[in-house]
């Protein structure tokens, strides 16, 4: 029982810190501290999806 309550712990500060990222890098954007297409790269990187041209 304490492996789950480990593994839900972890699983709730990993997205906790995952939407925190995102919200900071829209609101770095949004007070142009840093350019779209700096953005659409970032992103880019972080996207784990394969596009179709890559199947």
């Amino acid at each position: 029982m304490e492996l789950l309550k480990d593994i839900v712990e972890i699983g709730f500060l990993f997205f906790l810190i995952k939407g925190l990222l995102w919200i900071v890098l829209f609101l770095l954007v949004y007070f142009g501290l840093m350019n779209k297409e700096k953005m659409r790269s970032i992103q880019a990187k972080l996207r784990f999806r394969r596009k179709k041209s890559d199947q």
